[in-house]
C-alpha cells in the first residue's frame, strides 16, 4: 500500500505547468501539507456554524452584516483551495485531473455559486435576485467534510452503493403499499364522515344548531357534516393516510376513526367494528417493522461488502479473518463447579445446570406469564382466589430455584452473576408482595408491583442452553421460533 504524501501528477497542468514547475510544486506542497486538511475542516465547521447563526427574518440585522464579512473570508479560503488544487492537479484532460473527481466538482459548484452571488450583491432587479439565490448552494459546504474524513466517506459510499439494491426493494414496498391502499378503500370508503354534533349519525339529521358544552360558556353551534382530514375514499388518499400511519404520528386517531366507522355516508359509532384493528396490526408488521428492517439490513450488508473489498488484498481468507476476529473479541463465560464430586453441593449443582431443570423452569415461567395475563376487572372472588393460589405456587417454585442455586454455587459465586442478583431480587419482591397482600391485608400497600413477576423469565431465558446454538445456526429461520417466543414474553 502507498504511504507518504501524494506525488505530483505526471502530466502537464493547464498546458503550461510541467510537473517540475516551481509554482506547481509550491501548490502541491501546500495541498499535501499535514495541517492543510485540518485547517480546511475547521473553516468548513466555522462556515456551517455561521450559516446556522444567520437571522432568516431580519436580513439587514447587525448579526447578518457581521456574518456576511465572515462569509467573504470563508469563500476566499475555499477559492484559494480550489485554485491551488487546479494548478496542482490540472483541469480535465489527464487522469487525476481536478474535474475528474466528483467531490472537486461539488467544491467548484459551491465556490462558483458564492462568487457569482457576491458579484451581483449590489445590483437590483428580478433577474439579479434569482442570481443572488445561488448563495443557497452554501448549504452544501458541510458535505465537503465527507471527502476529508475516511470513515464518513466509507459510510457515504456505502449508502450510495446500497441505492442500487434499494430500488428493487422500493418497488416491492410500493406494490405492497398499493395492495393495502386498495384493501383500505374497500373497507373504509365513504365511512369517515361525521357530524359536529356527536349525537347525530346521519347527514339528514345533521341540521340546525346544537349546544356546545366544551367551552367555558354554553354556545349554540351550527351542525356541520364533515369528513376527517385523513380518509380512504380513493387510492391516492388511502396511500397518503397509510403513509401517515407508517410514520407513527397520529395513527391512533386514524385507528379510532376506522374502528368507529359504520356504513357509507353515515357517522361513527364508538367501537362499532373492533375487528378492523387487525388491519392496522398487519400493516404495522409489514411496513414499519418488516420493510424498515430490510432497508437497514441492506445497508449493513453493503457496508460489510465494502469492508470485504478493502480486505480482499489480505492474504487470509474471509473465514480465517472471521475466526481470528471472533477469537480476539470473544469473552469466554465461566461457571462455578464444585471440586468434590461426592458432596451434596456437587449433586445439587449437577441438578440445577441440567437441561431438564432449565426446561422445567422455562415451562413454569411461561405458565406464570399466562396466569398474569388472566387477570381482569371485576373478576369473581373464586377466580381471583385461584389466581392468588397459583401465584403462591409459582413464587414458591422460583424461591426453591434460588435456594438450590445458592446451595449449588455458594453464596459468593451466586451473587457474582448479575442475572442471579436480578433473579433473587425479583423472588424476594414476590415474597414481600404475597406477605403484604395476604397477611397485612388492607393495612399496608404493597411496595412491590405484581407486574414485576413478568420479568422472572429473563434470567432463565438468558441461561437457556439452546439460545447460543440457535443464534449461530447457518439458517436463521431455525431460530425464528425461539426468537418469536422471546418476543412474546
Amino acid at each position: 500500500m502507498r504511504s507518504g504524501p501524494r506525488p505530483v501528477v505526471p502530466y502537464s497542468s493547464m498546458f503550461c505547468l510541467s510537473p517540475t514547475n516551481l509554482l506547481r510544486r509550491f501548490c502541491h506542497y501546500i495541498v499535501t501539507m499535514r495541517y492543510f486538511e485540518m485547517v480546511i475542516l475547521v473553516v468548513i465547521a466555522l462556515s456551517s456554524i455561521a450559516l446556522a447563526a444567520e437571522d432568516p427574518v431580519r436580513t439587514d440585522s447587525p448579526r447578518n452584516n457581521a456574518l456576511k464579512y465572515l462569509d467573504y473570508i470563508f469563500t476566499g479560503v475555499f477559492t484559494f483551495e480550489m485554485v491551488i488544487k487546479m494548478i496542482d492537479l490540472g483541469l480535465l484532460l489527464h487522469p487525476g485531473a481536478y474535474f475528474r473527481d466528483l467531490w472537486n466538482i461539488l467544491d467548484f459548484i459551491v465556490v462558483s455559486g458564492a462568487l457569482v452571488a457576491f458579484a451581483f450583491s449590489g445590483s437590483k432587479g428580478k433577474d439579479i435576485s434569482t442570481i443572488k439565490s445561488l448563495r443557497v448552494l452554501r448549504v452544501l459546504r458541510p458535505l465537503k467534510t465527507i471527502k476529508r474524513l475516511p470513515k464518513l466517506k466509507a459510510v457515504f459510499d456505502c449508502v450510495v452503493n446500497s441505492l442500487k439494491n434499494v430500488l428493487n426493494i422500493l418497488i416491492v414496498y410500493m406494490l405492497f403499499m398499493f395492495i393495502f391502499a386498495v384493501i383500505a378503500v374497500q373497507l373504509f370508503k365513504g365511512k369517515f364522515f361525521y357530524c359536529t354534533d356527536e349525537s347525530k349519525e346521519l347527514e339528514r339529521d345533521c341540521r340546525g344548531q346544537y349546544l356546545d358544552y366544551e367551552k367555558e360558556e354554553v354556545e349554540a353551534q351550527p351542525r356541520q357534516w364533515k369528513k376527517y382530514d385523513f380518509h380512504y375514499d380513493n387510492v391516492l388518499w388511502a396511500l397518503l393516510t397509510l403513509f401517515t400511519v407508517s410514520t407513527g404520528e397520529g395513527w391512533p386517531m386514524v385507528l379510532k376513526h376506522s374502528v368507529d366507522a359504520t356504513y357509507e355516508e353515515q357517522g361513527p359509532s364508538p367501537g362499532y367494528r373492533m375487528e378492523l384493528s387487525i388491519f392496522y396490526v398487519v400493516y404495522f408488521v409489514v411496513f414499519p417493522f418488516f420493510f424498515v428492517n430490510i432497508f437497514v439490513a441492506l445497508i449493513i450488508i453493503t457496508f460489510q461488502e465494502q469492508g470485504d473489498k478493502v480486505m480482499s488484498e489480505c492474504s487470509l481468507e474471509k473465514n480465517e479473518r472471521a475466526c481470528i476476529d471472533f477469537a480476539i473479541s470473544a469473552k469466554p463465560l465461566t461457571r462455578y463447579m464444585p471440586q468434590n464430586r461426592q458432596s451434596f453441593q456437587y449433586k445439587t449443582w449437577t441438578f440445577v445446570v441440567s437441561p431438564p431443570f432449565e426446561y422445567f423452569i422455562m415451562a413454569m415461567i411461561a405458565l406464570n406469564t399466562v396466569v398474569l395475563m388472566m387477570k381482569f376487572y371485576d373478576a369473581p372472588y373464586e377466580y381471583e382466589l385461584m389466581l392468588k393460589c397459583l401465584n403462591i405456587v409459582f413464587t414458591s417454585m422460583f424461591s426453591m430455584e434460588c435456594v438450590l442455586k445458592i446451595i449449588a454455587f455458594g453464596v459468593l459465586n451466586y451473587f457474582r452473576d448479575a442475572w442471579n442478583v436480578f433473579d433473587f431480587v425479583t423472588v424476594l419482591g414476590s415474597i414481600t408482595d404475597i406477605l403484604v397482600t395476604e397477611i397485612a391485608g388492607p393495612l399496608l400497600l404493597s411496595p412491590f408491583p405484581r407486574s414485576v413477576h413478568f420479568t422472572d423469565w429473563a434470567p432463565s431465558a438468558i441461561d437457556w442452553p439452546l439460545v447460543p446454538l440457535e443464534i449461530w445456526q447457518p439458517n436463521p429461520m431455525k431460530c425464528f421460533t425461539k426468537l418469536a417466543f422471546y418476543l412474546c414474553l
